[in-house]
């Protein structure tokens, strides 16, 4: 699973304009490219790709293009030689070895597969494809037995190994029925609550987002008592099922469950975002606008529709965005023309630890924004 230790640390490398960096992003779904050769001739097409832009450029000395070509030829060795696939649908590659950087991840959900070369890595289309995603923990228990689940980005682990200390039920005789019964009752309660206490003490080490419980109907009002306030605060949801239930099977429960969030906190979002741009406090919308609030570093929110792309300016000297002043309001030396400046403002938000919400085309509050809009830290 990717951590977000590793995206700050992506976040923070630089070559500081001597080495390319090399970020890849490669659908490697079965459903899409059935064999090995498919992606590879897939990757082979972006490289090509790649390769002529940087000639046509001109920005990169002999070397630099030397450098490059052999990131690009370690990439297509790595992926000829070593990947295994092993059920990922997304491969996300970071690589400029000179400065030893040289990462590889999978996910468990497709990417729009892409490689881009600069001086940093390409981090927001990783940020952008994990926004969607939340840390979930998953508890199931019965009256007995309590099982620890990791859920991210369509991967789950087993953490069970920390209920080791979780008291089981052990039938004894001798004693009155009603004794037994109680003694019983008592036991059940005692478990639950060492669950709770388990999953507590897993929040604390891992500050997971949301919690999923499998639950018995007759069990969850008792173990309702003792979940820790910040655990049912953070509720996803509830299901019923065995506590032997299958690892893939709570996959499609949690997914169930984080559709429906998403779906119902996006909806809260576009219904406010119309008002929020009409009082202009929190949010401002327009490309001009994003940008000149992203250049001062008061994005904390973005949001862009699916598919915009417009044509902008970059400062090579400060960085500064924009999208038509040929000189830079910050440093007042010349911008260059750049193809994509939506690319380039996700990256800038990314770099400042703002969010990244892609929205489906077509909804009116979007339109209203012209399509790209930022809530504001201040």
């Amino acid at each position: 699973m990717i951590s977000t230790a590793e995206i700050a640390s992506l976040r923070e490398f630089s070559s500081h304009d001597k080495h390319p960096v090399v970020s890849l992003y490669l659908n490697v779904d079965g459903a899409r490219y059935p064999t090995r050769a498919d992606f590879e001739t897939e990757f082979s097409a972006l490289a090509a790709n790649t390769r002529k832009q940087v000639q046509e450029s001109r920005h990169f000395t002999k070397d630099q293009e030397t450098w490059l070509d052999a990131e690009i030829s370690a990439i297509g060795e790595f992926l000829a030689l070593e990947f295994k696939r092993e059920g990922a649908r997304g491969l996300v590659i970071f690589s400029c070895r000179p400065e030893n950087l040289w990462t590889v991840d999978t996910l468990q959900v497709p990417v729009a597969s892409r490689l881009d070369v600069d001086w940093k890595p390409q981090v927001a289309p990783l940020v952008e494809t994990l926004s969607g995603f939340e840390q979930i923990c998953v508890l199931v228990t019965n009256k007995e037995t309590a099982r620890i689940f990791q859920v991210y980005v369509g991967e789950i682990s087993e953490r069970t190994e920390v209920l080791d200390s979780v008291l089981k039920h052990h039938a004894q005789g001798g004693w009155e029925q009603n004794k037994l019964q109680r003694r019983h009752e008592k036991q059940v309660r005692d478990h639950l609550k060492k669950a709770s206490e388990a999953t507590f003490d897993f929040f604390q080490k891992q500050r997971f987002d949301r919690l999923a419980v499998g639950v018995a109907d007759e069990l969850w009002p008792e173990l309702e008592k003792v979940l820790h306030p910040y655990l049912k605060e953070r509720m996803l949801g509830r299901f019923t099922a065995d506590v032997n239930i299958p690892g893939d099977e709570i996959l499609k429960r949690v997914e169930g469950f984080e559709h429906a969030r998403n779906q119902a906190d996006e909806d809260t979002l576009m219904q406010s975002l119309g008002p929020e741009l009409d009082s202009g406090r929190t949010y401002v919308g327009g490309l001009d606008d994003v940008l000149a609030m992203l250049n001062h570093r008061r994005v904390d929110l973005l949001l862009v529709e699916a598919g915009y792309s417009a044509p902008g300016r970059k400062c090579p000297e400060c960085n500064t965005l924009g999208f038509s002043e040929q000189t830079c309001p910050t440093c007042n030396n010349d911008s260059e023309s750049i193809a994509d400046v939506v690319e380039e403002a996700k990256e800038l938000a990314v770099r400042q630890d703002a969010n990244i919400i892609t929205v489906p085309s077509g909804h009116p509050a979007m339109a209203q924004a012209g399509k790209i809009a930022a809530r504001l830290r201040y």
